[in-house]
C-alpha cells in the first residue's frame, strides 16, 4: 500500500511543480526555511544558494503540526530520497510561501503553479480527467486491434510472389 501512496504522490507532485534558480528568488527575503532532515550536505548548500540570507531548520519526525506551523518559515524545502513520511508531509503542511521540491542538489523544484487560476484548472482537469480518459481509450483502441486480428496478421511473414 506504501509503494502505491508514493507512486500516487510522484504522479501528483511531478505535475504541479517547476523548477526553479536562484534567479528566482533574487527579490525575495527569505530568512527562515526549513528542511526535512534527510537533506544532505550538498542539499543544503544548494538552499544556500538559493536563499543566501536564511537560516536552516530541520524538522524532526517528533515535531508536531503545531509546532511546525508556529516556526512561520517562509519556505519548507523538502528532499525527495531518504528521510521519513512524517518529516515530509510537516514539511509540505508547514504554511510556507515557497514549497521547494529537491530530488538532487542540482535540481530544485517548486511545488505549484504561478500561471493563476485558469492554468491550475486545466492542470488538474488535465491530469485527472482527460488523462485517464486517454489512456482508456488507448486500452480499448489494443484490445480492438488484438480481437479484430489486425495484430496477428501483422506479425504473419508476407507470402513470397513469384
Amino acid at each position: 500500500m506504501r509503494v502505491l501512496v508514493r507512486y500516487l504522490a510522484g504522479y501528483v507532485f511531478d505535475f504541479f511543480r517547476e523548477r526553479v534558480t536562484a534567479d528566482d528568488f533574487r527579490g525575495e527575503r527569505v530568512r527562515r526555511v526549513l528542511a526535512t532532515a534527510a537533506l544532505d550536505a550538498r542539499g543544503q548548500a544548494a538552499v544556500q544558494r538559493m536563499f543566501p540570507q536564511a537560516i536552516l531548520y530541520a524538522v524532526t519526525a517528533r515535531a508536531s503540526l503545531v509546532q511546525v506551523r508556529r516556526g512561520r518559515f517562509e519556505a519548507s524545502c523538502i528532499s525527495m530520497a531518504g528521510g521519513g513520511m512524517r518529516e515530509r508531509l510537516l514539511a509540505l503542511l508547514s504554511g510556507a510561501r515557497h514549497q521547494l521540491l529537491i530530488p538532487s542538489p542540482d535540481y530544485i523544484y517548486r511545488l505549484g503553479m504561478r500561471q493563476g487560476g485558469p492554468a491550475l484548472a486545466w492542470a488538474v482537469i488535465d491530469r485527472f480527467l482527460v488523462a485517464p480518459v486517454a489512456l482508456m481509450w488507448f486500452v480499448l483502441l489494443v484490445c480492438w486491434l488484438y480481437v479484430s486480428g489486425l495484430v496477428g496478421r501483422t506479425a504473419q511473414p508476407k507470402a513470397q510472389g513469384g
